[in-house]
């Protein structure tokens, strides 16, 4: 007997569902796709329970006769593509012919459809893949298409699905793309019976994205504008004083076909290169305009991987404007500021040698140029404005056991530094060099030289102050005299119910007004006035319980990690002694001075032995 058969249609469908239909926003994301090329200059798209209960897409595209309605559920059945050249050439958003067939296959689908030639619509119903009705039906011109319980017969699927606010979330950020990707077209999402997301036509990609995000987002964007070799791309970025913890804001698009590319997100890194701190991203939305017959759309069945024919030039295209585009609003910003409205920095203190401390070690004063410029006295009072609450720290008081401080540094020979493990240190034997480039304290112990970040080692006091407040239930509240107030994202307003009672425990009062705007009526007295709106949104941005897989204890410090970068002494910042000297001694008293809340090692060691290898004289 044979052991090679035919699969069953239905059983291939199913199959072919493993691969198209990964969660209800999936599902979500085919419909758009076939009502943009529909021609539909509004879509509508309506879920219940995160789409897993019930997802509606109805559109005022072209519709389809009869006929059409029952083939459009055929595998592999399209409009799209006719031969083999077709395929090299795409420019349609749905091509396969084998959406609509999986989709069907793990649910119950209803389509209703009408063209405007036709006098009466038709009704189809397909459960499990099976056809049980077909209809005449009176609808409006255009296509309806209701998807019931998901994964119904595939028990084993559905047990999969996260919870409704995250598939929720998923939907919302996919409905949010191709709006942005399509300005001129409707959209309406309403989830529960609430109207998450409505945005009219709009002129340009700026009126769309201030339609969706507000004007707080769209005032920090540098517009992008470049072509080259028959490739264009347009679109916005952040200011590099604007970065974030994650890639969640960048949004790309590759012939209006929204698109995650690492080639795209490796030029937008690279256009941004020594712009911002090690471990933080910028916001972005690109749109690129390749050649159809230059890019590779058949890649994966989601479609939402693509393959450039020539990747090197898309990847200079991409970084060049990026880098041109924040070179440009960088000398408007300084051009068209008024003469008197300069702020001028002091002017530059001639670098002279600073005599070591007597705690120095003979040997290290031998080998090192003390030439740190010791920083003028007017600066910031920003760390002696922090509290220091009293601390009993849970080891010697004022030392610290370390391990390894980095892994990150390098010799001056290249050879990369791995000091020895368990190293001691002790804040009264610490002594202050000075500070380079107004970012990292310089100083030296009896072992060698400490190069310590000066933003992280205070991140990583204000976090542990603020965890152990959190820990007693006893975080101090500044509470507003005007509330501060924001409008949510469609994304962020599906995250704000899950994320509201562990930003209260963290110490924001908020309260939900009309619409999707929240008003901030106090926040944790760490903040800076002003600063609550921006973190809250990056918070919401940035969260999701079951997405991460983060505890209760863990998403509470993933929010207090973020109090703590944002109030944080920021690099470029000019110190003077006595606020390094404060920083040293508090984070010798840290439970964990090695690291900062999000992994980053806070000091670099570089011995004696390294020093004397480096000037080869061993």
């Amino acid at each position: 007997m044979s052991k090679i058969r035919i699969l069953p249609d239905n059983l291939a469908n199913k199959i072919a569902a493993g691969e198209v239909v990964e969660r209800p926003a999936s599902i979500v994301k085919e419909l758009l796709e076939n009502a943009i090329d529909a021609g539909a200059t509004r879509i509508d798209v309506v879920i219940v329970s995160g789409g897993r209960r019930s997802i509606r897409v109805t559109d005022n595209g072209e519709g389809m006769n009869r006929d059409d309605a029952i083939l459009s559920f055929e595998r592999h059945a399209t409009s799209k593509i006719r031969t083999v050249e077709d395929l090299e050439a795409i420019l349609t958003l749905g091509f396969r012919g084998e959406a609509l067939a999986s989709i069907a296959s793990v649910s119950r689908a209803r389509l209703r459809t009408q063209t405007a030639a036709d006098l009466t619509g038709t009704e189809v119903e397909i459960s499990g893949g099976k056809m049980y009705a077909v209809r005449d039906a009176a609808t409006a011109p255009g296509t309806q298409i209701e998807i019931n319980s998901l994964f119904f017969n595939v028990p084993a699927r559905r047990k999969f699905l996260k919870s409704e606010a995250t598939e929720s979330f998923h939907i919302t950020n996919l409905v949010t793309h191709y709006a942005l990707a399509h300005p001129n077209l409707s959209f309406t999402l309403t989830n529960n019976g609430r109207e998450t997301l409505s945005v009219v036509p709009a002129t340009d990609l700026r009126e769309r994205a201030y339609q969706i995000f507000g004007d707080v987002f769209l005032g920090d964007l540098i517009e992008v504008e470049r072509s080259s070799d028959g490739m264009s791309v347009r679109g916005f970025v952040s200011s590099p004083s604007a970065a974030r913890s994650n890639r969640d804001n960048q949004y790309f698009f590759v012939n209006r076909r929204y698109v995650k590319d690492r080639v795209i997100a490796r030029a937008l890194s690279e256009g941004f290169r020594a712009m911002m701190p090690s471990g933080t991203f910028p916001s972005a939305m690109l749109f690129l305009d390749v050649p159809p017959t230059e890019v590779d759309v058949n890649v994966h069945p989601a479609k939402t991987e693509v393959r450039f024919m020539r990747s090197a030039i898309v990847y200079d295209l991409i970084r060049d404007g990026v880098r041109a585009a924040i070179a440009g609003a960088r000398a408007a910003a300084t051009k068209f500021v008024e003469p008197e409205r300069v702020v001028r920095e002091p002017d530059v203190v001639k670098a002279v040698a600073v005599s070591p401390p007597d705690t120095v070690p003979e040997a290290l004063q031998q080998h090192i140029d003390l030439s740190f410029r010791r920083t003028p006295e007017v600066v910031p009072q920003v760390i002696s404005e922090v509290p220091v609450p009293v601390i009993v720290p849970l080891h010697e008081p004022a030392i610290a056991r370390l391990g390894c401080l980095s892994s990150r540094g390098f010799d001056a020979a290249g050879n990369q530094l791995r000091p020895a493990q368990n190293l001691t240190l002790n804040a009264d034997e610490i002594s202050i060099l000075g500070q380079i480039h107004s970012s990292f304290i310089a100083a030296a112990d009896r072992s060698g030289v400490l190069v310590i970040d000066q933003h992280v080692a205070h991140e990583r006091i204000l976090f542990e102050l603020h965890w152990n407040a959190l820990r007693r239930k006893s975080v101090d509240v500044q509470r507003h005299l005007i509330p501060e107030t924001f409008d949510l994202t469609p994304g962020q307003e599906a995250a704000f119910e899950r994320l509201l009672p562990e930003l209260e425990e963290n110490g924001f009062e908020l309260s939900r007004l009309s619409g999707r705007t929240v008003a901030v009526n106090g926040a944790p007295a760490m903040l800076e006035a002003g600063a609550s709106r921006s973190l809250l949104k990056e918070l919401l941005d940035s969260i999701e319980t079951e997405r991460k897989g983060l505890s209760l204890d863990e998403l509470r410090a993933e929010i207090a990690a973020g109090l703590a970068c944002r109030a944080a002494v920021k690099i470029n910042m000019p110190l003077s002694e006595e606020k390094m000297r404060w920083l040293i001694d508090e984070l010798m008293k840290m439970e964990n001075p090695a690291t900062c809340p999000h992994g980053r090692p806070i000091i670099l060691r570089i011995t004696m032995r390294e020093l004397e290898r480096a000037f080869q004289r061993i």
